[in-house]
């Protein structure tokens, strides 16, 4: 399969040939180690490693890594699951850091990344194991549904703008009837996805400037630049907490569940266009886009009660994110 990339168009979204579908050695699989990221999450997290204690892959390594939680989930995670590996952060480093992290001690050959407020299927690693044994492959997606409203599809694959940096999941929380069950190449993946740790360590991991917002975004297209491609696998199942379809408004469906995340939220935009889109793509992204972005997110989150210090801070995000892009010193800054 040829890859394609049109930094005008959307990245993603092709079918999959059958043909690139793979049959795992059933007396050699690959070690996976799950990367489980937490902070201040205590019984999501329980309920997390649970599920993927659960699973019906039998070549696991799991590891928690705590970004200074503190209500007890360092404690819970000691008590309950010996056999996980812990790491405890004194400090929240961040979803990127902390990831990597996760990745220096992984032994495995693939990595899942996999965000705390979630529960897998029993079959979801091994569906996703299934297909990084093509080459060309470095990164699978499960289908994602709502963990409250589990008949809705979340995400089903994603495509991403490099003219508009508009990202959209597939999926939308539409009512799951079938229409979400072909293999398709996505440009990206939120909350949990599946790498090979080789090609991970090549590209340095997750890069430590975007700290959580746009984090796996550019991890992902930095692998598609990299010669390799994602793709999304309808088999594979997770349940996630997100919001709910009849709040599409809410500052947490705007993943701004707290301040900080909108100013990341606002910032880590800019600095993701200007290190992947063209010259003239980023121009017109800051003439059009970035503009009427603004004008958008303000008027959402004015919908929302005591939203000042969001507003607040994903303004300054958005000058941030300005300074930044202007800045040649800190955009040559890679992952450490």
């Amino acid at each position: 399969m040829r890859r394609k990339q049109n930094r005008l168009l959307f990245l993603g979204g092709e079918r999959l040939p059958l043909s690139f579908e793979s049959q795992l050695d059933a007396g050699h699989p690959p070690l996976v180690t799950v990367v489980i990221v937490t902070r201040n999450r205590r019984n999501d997290n329980v309920e997390c490693v649970q599920s993927v204690l659960a699973s019906d892959y039998p070549q696991l390594e799991i590891i928690v890594v705590d970004n200074g939680s503190r209500d007890g989930t360092v404690e819970v995670v000691k008590e309950k699951f010996p056999s996980v590996r812990l790491i405890a952060n004194q400090d929240n480093l961040g979803l990127a850091e902390a990831r990597n992290i996760g990745q220096r001690v992984a032994r495995g050959d693939h990595i899942l990344f996999l965000d705390s407020d979630t529960s897998i299927d029993s079959r979801m690693i091994s569906e996703l194991v299934h297909f990084l044994i093509n080459p060309q492959i470095a990164f699978s997606s499960p289908k994602m549904y709502s963990y409250f409203e589990p008949s809705r599809v979340w995400y089903a694959g994603a495509l991403f703008s490099l003219i508009s940096g508009r990202a959209l999941n597939l999926g939308g929380l539409e009512v799951d009837t079938g229409q979400f069950e072909a293999v398709l190449t996505t440009s990206h993946a939120p909350t949990a996805f599946m790498v090979k740790k080789n090609v991970a360590d090549r590209l340095g991991g997750h890069d430590n400037l975007f700290f959580m917002s746009y984090a796996d975004s550019d991890f992902c297209i930095r692998m598609w630049t990299a010669g390799y491609f994602g793709v999304y696998v309808p088999k594979a199942v997770l349940y996630h907490k997100t919001h709910r379809h009849d709040a599409s408004e809410s500052l947490r469906a705007m993943g701004m569940n707290a301040p900080s995340r909108a100013y990341y939220y606002a910032r880590n935009k800019v600095i993701f266009m200007k290190r992947h889109t063209s010259r003239v793509g980023f121009l017109v992204f800051l003439l059009v886009f970035f503009p009427a972005y603004h004008v958008v997110y303000t008027k959402m989150i004015l919908k929302n009660r005591g939203s000042r210090e969001y507003l607040i801070q994903y303004w300054k995000g958005a000058v941030d994110g300005l300074k930044y892009a202007f800045s040649s010193k800190l955009l040559s800054q890679g992952p450490k």
